[in-house]
């Protein structure tokens, strides 16, 4: 069930990062390059920059991806290699693990010339499906590093503060935005 539930979500971000037909594709928080591998399904080829914080899944993803750049960084600090260089930015599953998500979403707009899909645990609805697996009893439901929660609204409420067009689809358990300079596809 869990991994039906990513594969749905990883086909999504395909889907919506698909409909720009992106040239350059950002990825802020890369991980080991498991939405690379499934953005790498797109039609049309495209140039990938990966930011990862943590240096053994940077290496991970590296590996996976060799032709493509990853970067060790802090997405809060690392530079475009041009202020608007990636047609989309991505961004998942990283904002609810930092004290600033404004800071970052500020960054994320200095990477894309256009436009962002970001997504970030729905709550409740994210811890829930914790509970219920058995995780994070302690905490009810609530991974340790997770100090950000996010509602449709409140997500919504971040992303406006720097982009103009915010749309937001509830993909359980998660909340994925599309958001944009100017209009979208």
């Amino acid at each position: 069930m869990v991994q039906k539930l990513i594969q749905s979500f990883l086909d999504r971000v395909r889907r919506r990062v698909e409909a720009f037909s992106p040239a350059k594709v950002a990825d802020l928080g890369c991980g080991e390059g498991i939405v690379a591998a499934e953005l790498k399904q797109m039609a049309k080829p495209f140039a990938f920059i990966g930011v990862e914080l943590n240096p053994e899944a940077a290496a991970a993803a590296k590996a996976r991806h060799p032709d493509d750049e990853i970067r060790v960084g802090n997405i809060l600090t690392e530079e475009p290699p041009e202020e608007g260089w990636a047609d989309v930015a991505l961004c998942l599953e990283v904002l609810e693990h930092l004290d600033d998500p404004a800071a970052a979403v500020g960054q994320i707009a200095r990477w894309t010339g256009h436009a962002a899909v970001i997504s970030v645990p729905w709550e409740p609805y994210f811890r829930t499906g914790n509970l219920l697996r058995g995780k994070y009893l302690g905490q009810l439901g609530n991974h340790p590093e997770h100090i950000q929660q996010f509602t449709p609204r409140s997500l919504r409420r971040l992303l406006r503060r720097t982009f103009p067009v915010v749309e937001i689809e509830r993909r359980f358990p998660w909340l994925i935005a599309v958001c944009a300079k100017g209009p979208t596809p």
